[in-house]
């Protein structure tokens, strides 16, 4: 009897383990479901499939689907979450900054849709309606000039070409010399070009009615020189077509964008308070 009591014992703590991890193990699992059903059964959410969690943030199906982000999208949202909590764990968050940036992603979320909105609801002009609309501006759609372009890395070297070249220097030469344009090497030669197809590219009007040397015209791409050689009467006119249908579909959307501005704020009574 004596020599058995401890294998007794033994059997015994083992029975009163197997029972404790079982009953620690079971409640565990039911906690864990119970959170993942919480989620899943909040307002709005019942029945989501869920692609990801990390913590309480949670990424549904449905979410990816309505962006429709790449294959990559769940990697990259893993990624980026765990990277935000981790900022957020280490008091890194300011809260006045995040509500700015949610109402501001929403801003553009919403303005992108209005803008959609207005785009396909806009019709695309007549071929009759683009040749009225090229006759109404002959020196934008029926003139091509012959531009050549300058590209400096920031204003003080514009400034300093833009000086020589109206001492005479060659511009050719110069923009061999000193451009950083695709074209610099052909001395910065653009072909010819209407000013409407400039006006498309972002350039002023002053750029699209050009005669001679231009002042510095800054982009976001660097500093401007232009120079028209000489004109001539268009070549291709159905290269200068599909540029002034572009541009009257253009003029369109903007003028009912801004006629919806207009509305909007005299209906919101928009003010620049201080």
């Amino acid at each position: 009897m004596g020599k058995s009591m401890p294998l007794a014992l033994w059997i015994l703590a083992a029975l009163v383990a197997g029972v404790t991890f079982f009953i620690l193990f079971s409640y565990a699992g039911m906690t864990q479901r119970d959170s993942f059903t919480a989620v899943e059964e909040e307002p709005g959410y019942s029945g989501r499939e869920v692609l990801a969690s990390v913590g309480p943030h949670i990424l549904y199906a449905s979410d990816v689907a309505a962006i429709r982000a790449g294959d990559d999208a769940v990697g990259s949202w893993i990624h980026d979450q765990l990277l935000a909590c981790a900022a957020e764990e280490a008091g890194l968050e300011n809260p006045a900054i995040s509500r700015f940036v949610q109402e501001r992603a929403k801003q553009l979320y919403l303005r992108d849709l209005i803008v959609e909105h207005v785009i396909q609801n806009t019709n695309q002009p007549t071929e009759s309606e683009v040749w009225a609309y090229m006759l109404a501006s002959p020196e934008l759609f029926l003139l091509e000039r012959h531009y050549l372009q300058i590209i400096a890395a920031d204003s003080a070297i514009a400034d300093s070409l833009h000086t020589r070249l109206e001492w005479g220097q060659n511009f050719q030469v110069t923009a061999q010399n000193s451009s950083l344009g695709q074209k610099a090497a052909i001395g910065g030669d653009l072909g010819f070009v209407t000013g409407g197809e400039m006006l498309l590219q972002g350039l002023p009007m002053d750029i699209a009615l050009l005669d001679g040397l231009s002042e510095v015209v800054q982009s976001s791409i660097g500093w401007h020189i232009f120079k028209v050689s000489e004109t001539r009467i268009i070549s291709d006119s159905l290269r200068v077509m599909r540029s002034a249908t572009e541009a009257l579909y253009n003029s369109r959307i903007d003028a009912v964008l801004d006629s919806v501005l207009l509305a909007t704020e005299n209906r919101l009574s928009a003010e620049v308070v201080h």
